[in-house]
C-alpha cells in the first residue's frame, strides 16, 4: 500500500460511507494533481482483496497508460481490454477498458464496482445502462454537467485546490490575462465554434503577441500551449520555430510512437515548449510544466481548470507555475485557485468569479483583496472606504449627495457612493453602463480600473437597467 495523504484516506472512507447509505453512484472530486488515481487504485486493491470484480473506465490513451502505471506499483495486473484485446475473461477480478471498445465487443462481464476516471465526460453515461447494478465512482477535478446530478447521489469532496497550495501538494500560480474583443466569436452548442475561434486567433498579432509574452513572462520555461485547433496548433509550433524557440506540436493525427517520442523528449527537457490541441486536456501529468499557454478562449470552466492544472504538480525547484491567458477566461472562469465547493445540485445561475486586479509593476492578476502582488511583492495603496469613529468602522454619505437622486450624480460623485458603500459596486456600475461606452471608460480612468473592467462593462451593456434612488 502507498502512503496515502490525509485527504487521500478520508476520501476513502466517505465513499465507503457513502455506499453503505445506499448512494450507489457517487462522484470522487479532487483537483487536478491531488491524487484522484491514488484513491481510487487503492479503493480497486480492496476491493480485490475482497473478491469484488471491478471496471476502470476511461476514454483516452494517456489516461490508460497512467492507470495502468499506478495500478502495476500496487502490484495489481489488471485484464486490459482495447482493440487487440482478443479474448476477454469474463471473471477477471480488476478491468481497465475504453468505453467505445467495450460497446462494441461481445462479453458477460458483470462487474460490481465500476471506477470513471474523468467522469464529467458526458459519454460515459451510457455504463448506466450495460451495467445497471454495479456501484460506481465517477472521479474527476470538476464535476460539472448536466448528467452529473442526473446519474449520482453523492458527492465527496475533502480538500480544495487553496489547501492543497497551502499544504505543499500543489504548486502556487501566477496569472496573466491579455485583453481583447472577442465579438466576433460564435457559439455553437455549449461554447465556441471552432470556426470562429480559428478565424479569432489565426491572425498575425495573435502569434506575435503569444510569443511576445512568452519571452517577456516564461522565457525558457517549461510549457504546454493549448491551441484551437490542429491546423492553429502547427501554425502556432512553426511560429515559435521561426522566433528561434524550439517548439513540438501533438494532435490527434500524431501517429503513436511519434506522439510517445515527443512527449518522452518534452519530459526528458531536450525541448521547451510543446504545442497540443485536445490531447493533453486531462490526464497527462507532466510535473515538470512551468508555464501554460491558453491560447484560445472556452466558456467550459471544466476545460479551463483542467488545463491550468497541467502546471499545479509539484516539482524540485519549482516554486511556482505561470498561466498566460489569451482568452480573458479569468475574466469569466475566475482565478484557477479559487476556493470551489462542488455539489450535486444544478446551478440555476451562474458565480460570478472572484474580483481581481492587474499589479501595475508586473501585470500579474491578484484577488482584488490582495496587499501584495504574488508575483513581484508590489505593495498595493489601501484606498480609505470607511471612517473611523470611536474604533468602529462606520459608512458614510457626503452631506452634499443626500436627497439628490441617482440618476442626476455625476461620475465623481457615483464614484463617492461607491467608495462609501452606501450601493452595491454592481449597482453603481449598471448605473455607468446605462450612462454608455463614454461614460464606462471615464469612470475606468476615474477608479483606476483596468481594461479587462471595461471590456467586461461593454459586453454587458444590455443589463444596465436599474432603479432609481433619492439619497438618504
Amino acid at each position: 500500500m502507498l502512503n496515502l495523504r490525509p485527504y487521500q484516506t478520508e476520501s476513502i472512507a466517505e465513499l465507503s460511507k457513502g455506499f453503505a447509505n445506499k448512494h450507489k453512484r457517487q462522484i470522487l472530486a479532487l483537483t487536478t494533481g491531488a491524487g484522484k488515481t491514488v484513491v481510487f487504485s487503492q479503493m480497486v486493491k480492496q476491493a480485490a482483496e475482497k473478491g469484488t470484480n471491478t471496471m476502470i473506465f476511461t476514454d483516452r490513451v494517456e489516461l490508460f497508460a497512467q492507470t495502468f502505471k499506478t495500478l502495476e506499483k500496487k502490484g495489481i495486473k489488471p485484464q486490459i481490454i482495447n482493440a487487440k484485446t482478443k479474448h476477454i475473461d469474463n471473471n477477471a477480478l480488476i478491468t481497465i477498458a475504453m468505453i467505445e471498445t467495450i460497446k462494441r465487443r461481445q462479453h458477460d462481464l458483470k462487474p460490481k464496482l465500476i471506477i470513471i476516471d474523468e467522469a464529467h465526460r458526458g459519454n460515459f453515461t451510457k455504463l448506466f445502462d450495460i451495467f445497471p447494478d454495479a456501484y460506481v465512482i465517477g472521479a474527476t477535478a470538476t464535476p460539472v454537467g448536466k448528467h452529473i446530478p442526473k446519474y449520482y447521489t453523492n458527492i465527496v469532496q475533502t480538500i480544495d485546490t487553496p489547501d492543497l497550495i497551502n499544504s505543499g501538494y500543489l504548486s502556487s500560480y501566477i496569472g496573466y490575462q491579455m485583453q481583447d474583443d472577442f465579438s466576433d466569436l460564435k457559439i455553437k452548442g455549449s461554447d465556441y465554434s471552432e470556426e470562429s475561434l480559428f478565424n479569432h486567433y489565426h491572425q498575425r498579432k495573435q502569434y506575435d503577441g503569444v510569443i511576445e509574452q512568452y519571452i517577456k513572462h516564461a522565457n525558457g520555461k517549461k510549457t504546454i500551449v493549448f491551441n484551437v485547433n490542429i491546423a492553429h496548433t502547427e501554425a502556432m509550433t512553426q511560429e515559435f520555430n521561426n522566433a528561434g524557440i524550439e517548439s513540438y506540436c501533438v494532435t490527434s493525427k500524431t501517429p503513436p510512437a511519434e506522439r510517445e517520442r515527443i512527449l518522452r523528449a518534452f519530459t526528458l527537457g531536450m525541448f521547451p515548449l510543446l504545442n497540443n490541441c485536445g490531447i493533453l486536456t486531462t490526464g497527462y501529468d507532466e510535473p515538470s510544466i512551468e508555464c501554460v499557454i491558453m491560447n484560445r478562449k472556452t466558456l467550459s470552466l471544466p476545460l479551463w481548470l483542467q488545463c491550468c492544472g497541467r502546471g499545479s504538480r509539484i516539482y524540485p525547484k519549482k516554486e511556482n507555475f505561470i498561466v498566460l491567458d489569451f482568452g480573458m477566461n479569468h475574466s469569466v472562469h475566475g482565478m484557477w485557485d479559487e476556493p470551489r465547493q462542488w455539489t450535486l445540485k444544478e446551478k440555476k445561475k451562474k458565480k460570478q468569479a472572484a474580483p481581481t486586479k492587474d499589479c501595475p509593476e508586473c501585470d500579474a492578476l491578484n484577488y482584488a483583496s490582495a496587499r501584495f502582488c504574488k508575483a513581484c511583492n508590489y505593495e498595493f495603496q489601501i484606498k480609505n472606504d470607511t471612517e473611523l469613529q470611536k474604533g468602529v468602522m462606520v459608512q458614510m454619505i457626503p452631506t452634499n449627495l443626500l436627497g439628490k437622486k441617482i440618476s442626476d450624480l455625476s461620475l465623481q460623485e457615483l464614484k463617492e457612493l461607491q467608495i462609501r458603500k452606501k450601493y452595491k459596486a454592481s449597482f453603481i456600475w449598471r448605473v455607468v453602463r446605462n450612462r454608455g461606452r463614454i461614460a464606462v471608460k471615464s469612470y475606468a480612468e476615474l477608479m483606476g480600473y483596468s481594461e479587462g473592467w471595461v471590456y467586461r462593462q461593454l459586453e454587458d451593456l444590455v443589463n444596465s437597467s436599474y432603479k432609481d434612488y433619492v439619497i438618504k
